[in-house]
Order: structure tokens, then sequence, then C-alpha cells
């Protein structure tokens, strides 16, 4: 005999948000910075979004509470929470490391609230290390690399077919067809641990 459990998912009611006050909002932020690393813009729209959420649902107006907001992002800032130049150059280095374009960065983080500006200055201080244009070869072998492309194929390519195709996806990522064409013509050195 099939017993329908006694409670389901489908059961369950959506959890009711709080109403704002200016406790509840400043815990919510620094549960949120806890998790995650923001910049000021990303945090605002979160923080908008919360308060967006609460007052439709309690029918109240949502301008009282959106300098309770610009307020916690001027202290975070000056204590150091939100950092927007720290966040970017984290977050280009650890896009570096996973293979992402100069490009795709710059989508990324402006999506993530930052300004160009700001986009640039972490993306050269990052990238120095790297003679001209290295970093954006060595992120295009990381790519070929964690998407099995080029020399890190199971089967050899046999088509041209194939050839286009692995260069269009370096393309779609952001690549230019000169890094994308070295990058999967690479094929690694002796010396090369990470390739």
């Amino acid at each position: 005999m099939n017993k329908k459990p006694a409670f389901s998912a489908k059961d369950r009611k959506p959890k009711q948000p709080r109403k704002i006050t200016r406790q509840y909002l400043e815990n919510a932020a620094l549960y949120y910075l806890q998790r995650y690393a923001s910049s000021s813009g990303n945090f605002r729209r979160v923080m908008q979004r919360k308060v967006k959420r609460s007052c439709l649902f309690h029918k109240v107006e949502m301008e009282p509470f959106l300098p309770m907001i610009e307020d916690l992002i001027l202290r975070y800032e000056k204590t150091g929470l939100l950092n927007d130049k720290v966040f970017a150059e984290a977050k280009v280095s650890s896009l570096r490391r996973q293979g992402r374009s100069k490009r795709a960065i710059q989508a990324k983080l402006q999506a993530k609230g930052l300004g160009t500006g700001e986009i640039d200055a972490a993306l050269v201080s990052i990238d120095s290390s790297h003679e001209d244009g290295a970093a954006e070869m060595e992120a295009a072998k990381a790519f070929v690399k964690r998407k099995k492309l080029g020399r890190f194929r199971k089967t050899p390519i046999t088509d041209i077919k194939d050839k286009q195709k692995e260069l269009a996806a370096l393309g779609r990522a952001g690549f230019s067809f000169e890094t994308a064409r070295a990058a999967l013509e690479y094929a690694g050195d002796d010396n090369d641990n990470d390739f």
C-alpha cells in the first residue's frame, strides 16, 4: 500500500518576509556579508530586494527604509566590510584562474555593480605579474584545459568542423581569434605543470 507522507514540500507555505526594522536590516546585512563577498552596488541591490519584498507583503512604503541601506553601506565601507577594490581584485584573480577572458570578467563584474574604472584597475593590478597579453593567454589555456579542448580532447580532431567548434567556444568565452588559436595549438612542455 502507498501511503501519502503526512507533510510534503507542496504543503509548505512560503516563508513570510519579516517587517523591516533597523535592527532586522542590520542583522540581515551582516548575515549576507558573512556568507558572500560583495561590492557596494551588489550589496545595495540585495538589500533593496529584501526591503521591497517585505514592503510589498506588508503593504508599506519602501522609501523610508532606503536611507537605512545607504547608512549601512557607508558604515561598512568605513570599517572595511565592503571594499570594492579588494572585491574586484579577488574576483579578477579567481576568474582568471577559471579561464575567463577580459571581456567575460568585465561583464561579470559590471553585473556585480562595479564601474569600468574599478574593473580595469583590478585587471591591470592582477595581470601586471604577466607580460603583455600573457594573462589572457594563460586564461585561454586554462579554459581549454577545463573544457577539454585542443590537446586535452579524449579523441583527436578528425574534422575541420570540430576545430571550428572549439574556436567558436573560445570566441563565445570572449577570447580573440589569435588567442583562441594559440591556446588550442599550445602543445605544452615538460616544465609546464599546470597544463
